[in-house]
C-alpha cells in the first residue's frame, strides 16, 4: 500500500510540475555576404588575387542546432549554403555562370539577457568551407572548387524574444580562413590537388541579415 501511495504521489507531482525549460534551439539565418581578401597568392595574378574578382556576393542560408547548457550559454553545429554571384569581369556576355559558398562547423553562443525581451548575443565558431564557381560557353566549360579550414566565424546580433518559443532579430558576422585544396572540372575532365603553402592567402566574408530561433 505504501508503494502504491508513493507512486500516486510521484505521478501527481509530475503532472502538477511546470513545463521544463527548453534545452534545444534551432536557428535559421538569411542574409547577404561580401567577399574580402585573396583567393590565392599566385605571382600577382588578378584572377587568383582578390576574392571580389571572382565572386561579387552571396546569399547565405544557414540552419543551426544548439544545446543550451545554461540560459545564457549554448553550443552546437551549423550548416550554411549560399548561392553566389560570379563577378561581371569573369562572367562576360555569352557565358552561363553559377557559384556557391558552403560551410559547416561548430559554434558556441552566449546571450547576455536571455530572459529579457531584447537579448544581445555573440557567437564564435570554426569549420570547413567550400567555395565554387563555374562558367560555360557553347564550346567548353570550367568549374573550380576551393576548400579549406575556416579558422573562425565571429557573429553578433540582437534577438527580440517574442515568446519563450520564438525569437527573431538582426545579425552581423565575419568569417575568415584559407583555401588549402582546389578541385577542377574542365570540360568533363576532373582533377584535384592541395594548394602549396606559399600560394595560400587569407580571405574573409562579411555577412549581415536576419535570424529566427525556435526553442524546443
Amino acid at each position: 500500500m505504501k508503494r502504491i501511495i508513493g507512486a500516486m504521489a510521484l505521478a501527481a507531482g509530475i503532472s502538477l510540475a511546470g513545463p521544463a525549460e527548453a534545452q534545444v534551439s534551432i536557428d535559421l539565418k538569411v542574409g547577404y555576404a561580401l567577399p574580402m581578401g585573396d583567393v590565392l597568392m599566385f605571382g600577382g595574378s588578378d584572377f587568383y588575387g582578390p576574392m571580389k574578382n571572382i565572386w561579387s556576393g552571396a546569399i547565405p542560408i544557414e540552419v543551426a542546432g544548439r544545446y543550451r547548457f545554461s540560459p545564457s550559454f549554448s553550443a552546437g553545429v551549423y550548416f550554411q549554403y549560399a548561392p553566389a554571384m560570379v563577378a561581371s569581369r569573369l562572367c562576360t556576355s555569352g557565358m552561363t555562370c553559377s557559384a556557391y559558398d558552403m560551410r559547416a562547423g561548430v559554434e558556441a553562443v552566449y546571450g547576455f539577457l536571455p530572459a529579457g525581451f531584447l537579448n544581445p548575443w555573440v557567437s564564435v565558431g570554426t569549420g570547413w568551407q567550400w567555395t565554387q564557381f563555374s562558367i560555360a560557353t557553347d564550346a567548353q566549360s570550367a568549374a573550380l572548387t576551393f576548400s579549406g579550414w575556416e579558422y573562425f566565424n565571429v557573429q553578433a546580433g540582437l534577438d527580440f524574444n517574442l515568446s519563450k518559443t520564438f525569437a527573431v532579430g538582426p545579425y552581423f558576422g565575419y568569417f575568415g580562413g584559407t583555401y588549402t585544396s582546389l578541385s577542377a572540372n574542365l570540360s568533363g575532365a576532373s582533377t584535384s590537388s592541395a594548394i602549396d603553402s606559399e600560394f595560400r592567402a587569407f580571405h574573409g566574408w562579411i555577412q549581415f541579415g536576419a535570424k529566427g530561433t525556435v526553442n524546443l
